[in-house]
Formats: structure tokens, C-alpha cells, sequence
């Protein structure tokens, strides 16, 4: 039985704040601006925002002299206008000016990840950790830096040293559960996330996770609750915008869904989750020309991330852009020779294209790195064509 889809008025909002961030995040235009008719193109209200932005990136990107501050004040708004190296550089002068100022270090620990430069970014934290053992804001930082980067010894001996010297510090023991439930002690985890909400009720990142520990038992209100709890204490709550949507997602309310994303995608444009979450949930309502341009922009973004190459192509393909689906699925394959999901996808576009013997041959390719769901290709009216080729099926009824 098909899911009964909800659509509510908040869609035409929610694409107008789409286009507004895809021209943020890609230097102040989408890949096809529209026009109103009569109106030359760049005019109106949007291209005096962004002759505005325009001008106050050079301002920023002027800023020079002796003040650390200035430079301070400079990068943050270079780094909040997405002009993230500018930004970047910006810090860096002003660090040289106070190499002792922890502020400098800590927000280019945050700068750094969105140029990819991680591992600068995490000699930024460990720094500020050294010049400030007590601040356990950067402490939780690093905890968390090292549990992306799975050091589990590093998380857990930093922790116990600042647990053991701030032992009411709710946001050590938010940090201390993830850490426990990372290492598969789930009693553990919910003792120290229990003990963040006892010291600080309103502790964004425990309610948070009391709410991933309610979502991994099944129990969709509570986790909705705790998720909407963790907003309430931190409207900037990336994890809890992203749990939401995925529960509006499961539930078929994609327009609130898309909204969810959105916000997150719109707090962290690089956030690459949130982009192909929000772009998925487009695709399902059948928007897909804002899912193009979603995954352009991503492309934009992140030339490097093979993740977005490979939805824009597949958002290509949704909008019947099959040349241009080609040539993302193409780009993945060379890269990854071991992607699977590219494979499968230029096996997908030859069948459609009744190119059998190419088809076949990227099947084989398929199959020979591993690729055994076989009945999807089987039962899927795509490769209907490729499946009644004799070679073809006989191949496939010998791999089951």
C-alpha cells in the first residue's frame, strides 16, 4: 500500500530559501537565475543583497594593522559570508598578532574542516587545549574531534583528566556518554547523559543523544521529544535538525522534512548529509529541478566529494538528463573503481538506452566486485530490457 504523502504551504518557502542558500554558498548566484519579466537581469531587491554582501567581502578581505581583534572580527565575518580561505587567512594574521589568544586557535579549529584541511584543524584544538586546560568548551571539542577520528584512547584519557578536574561539567559527561556508547557500553552511556541532565537540564547535546538512544529501541515520540527538547536548549542543534527530518522523512511528511534539512543544511553548507537529505526529500516530492540545482551547488562546493557527484547524478537522472547522469556516474567509477552504486547506475542508464552490450559488460564489471542483490536488477523495470537478453539472464541466475 503506497503512504499517503502530506503536503503543507510551507514548499514554496522552503525553495525560496533554497535558492537564497545555494547563491550564498556558490559566491551569490544559482546556476540558472531567474528573471522577472521586465526586469533586467540582476535587479530588484536580491541583487542589492548581494552587491552588499560583494562590498562587505571587500572590506573584510581589507582589513590590515596591528589590531588582533580586527583580524578576529574580519575572519569570523569572512568564514560567516563563506568566504571560508579569506577568512582563514584573516585568523591566522590576527593569531600572529596574540599567538597566545585561545579564541584564535578555537575558531580556526572550526575554520579549517570547511577548507579541508582537518588536520590543521585538529592541531588548532589540541593547541587550544594546551594553552587552556580548564576551558572544557574546547576540551569537548577535541573529545569530539578525536571520536570522528575513532581514537578512542585519546577521547577517553583526555576526558577522564577533565572529568577528574571539572567533575560538574554537563557538556564533559555529554561528550563521556557518546564516547561509552561508542565503545558499546549503552548502560554507560546512558548513566553519563542521565548525570549532563542532572547538572544542566537543558543540555542540548545530552538531550540529543537520549534521543538517539530512544530512536535506536524504536520509541519514534520520545526521541521527536528529546530531539525537540535539544532545539529548545540550541536552536543551532545540526543533529537534532537532522533526526527530525529523518522522522518527518519515515513518517512522509516531506515537505517538513525539507524544512529540517534546510535549516541544517543552511548552518552548515558543507554538511553533506544534510544536502543529500534535503535533496532526497525533494526528489520525493517531485521537485526535481531544485534537487539539480541542490546538488550542483554541492558539486560546487565540494569538487572533491565523490558522494556529491554521485547524487547529482542521480538527480540528473530523476529530471531525465540521462547524457549528464552519464557523465557524474562516469566521473564516480573512474575515481572509485570499486563503487558499486556507480556501476549499477551506468548499468541502469545503457539498459534504458537499449545499449545491451555496453549494459551486459558494465553488468559483468559489476558483478565482479561483489555485487550479489541480483533481484534488483531483476525486478526492476529499468533493466527490463538488459534481463531478456538470454547471456545476460543466465548470468545472473548463476550468481544466485
Amino acid at each position: 500500500m503506497m503512504r499517503q504523502r502530506t503536503r503543507i504551504p510551507v514548499l514554496g518557502a522552503v525553495l525560496l530559501a533554497a535558492g537564497l542558500l545555494l547563491a550564498s554558498a556558490c559566491g551569490g548566484e544559482t546556476a540558472d537565475t531567474p528573471t522577472v519579466d521586465g526586469e533586467e537581469e540582476g535587479a530588484g531587491p536580491q541583487a542589492a543583497a548581494t552587491a552588499e554582501m560583494a562590498a562587505e567581502i571587500q572590506r573584510l578581505k581589507q582589513v590590515s594593522g596591528t589590531d588582533a581583534l580586527e583580524f578576529y572580527r574580519a575572519g569570523m565575518g569572512l568564514i560567516q559570508l563563506m568566504e571560508i580561505e579569506a577568512g582563514i587567512e584573516k585568523l591566522e594574521a590576527g593569531r600572529e598578532l596574540a599567538p597566545e589568544n585561545v579564541a584564535f586557535y578555537n575558531a580556526l579549529a572550526m575554520a579549517y574542516p570547511m577548507a579541508r584541511r582537518e588536520d590543521e584543524g585538529l592541531a588548532a584544538l589540541e593547541t587550544s587545549v594546551r594553552l587552556a586546560p580548564a576551558d572544557t568548551t574546547a576540551v569537548t571539542g577535541l573529545a569530539r574531534r578525536y571520536l570522528e577520528l575513532r581514537r578512542l584512547d585519546d577521547c577517553q584519557a583526555l576526558l577522564e583528566e577533565a572529568v577528574a578536574d571539572h567533575p560538574d561539567a554537563a557538556d564533559l559527561h555529554a561528550v563521556m556518554g557518546s564516547l561509552r556508547l561508542r565503545q558499546g557500553d549503552e548502560p554507560g552511556a546512558r548513566a553519563e547523559y542521565t548525570r549532563a541532565l542532572e547538572l544542566e537540564p537543558e543540555n542540548a547535546d545530552a538531550l540529543f543523544s537520549t534521543g538517539v538512544l530512544a530512536r535506536r529501541h524504536g520509541d519514534l515520540e520520545e526521541a521527536a521529544t528529546r530531539w525537540k527538547e535539544a532545539l529548545a536548549a540550541n536552536p543551532d542543534h545540526l543533529g537534532a535538525f537532522m533526526g527530525l527530518g529523518g522522522l518527518a522523512l519515515e513518517s512522509g511528511r516531506d515537505d517538513e522534512a525539507s524544512v529540517l534539512f534546510l535549516q541544517a543544511l543552511s548552518l552548515d553548507p558543507h554538511l553533506f548529509a544534510a544536502r543529500r537529505s534535503l535533496g532526497n526529500a525533494l526528489i520525493l516530492e517531485g521537485l526535481y529541478d531544485e534537487a539539480v540545482e541542490l546538488f550542483r551547488a554541492g558539486v560546487k562546493l565540494q569538487p572533491n566529494n565523490l558522494d556529491a557527484h554521485f547524487y547529482l547524478g542521480k538527480a540528473y537522472l530523476q529530471r531525465g538528463f540521462i547524457e549528464d547522469a552519464e557523465q557524474e556516474f562516469e566521473y564516480v567509477a573512474r575515481t572509485d573503481p570499486q563503487n558499486q552504486q556507480a556501476y549499477l547506475e551506468l548499468v541502469r542508464i545503457y539498459a534504458l538506452r537499449n545499449e545491451i552490450p555496453r549494459a551486459y559488460n558494465a553488468m559483468r564489471q559489476l558483478l565482479n566486485l561483489g555485487f550479489r542483490d541480483t533481484d534488483r536488477l531483476l525486478d526492476d523495470q529499468d533493466f527490463e530490457t538488459l534481463v531478456s537478453y538470454a547471456p545476460a539472464r543466465e548470468l545472473l541466475e548463476s550468481v544466485n
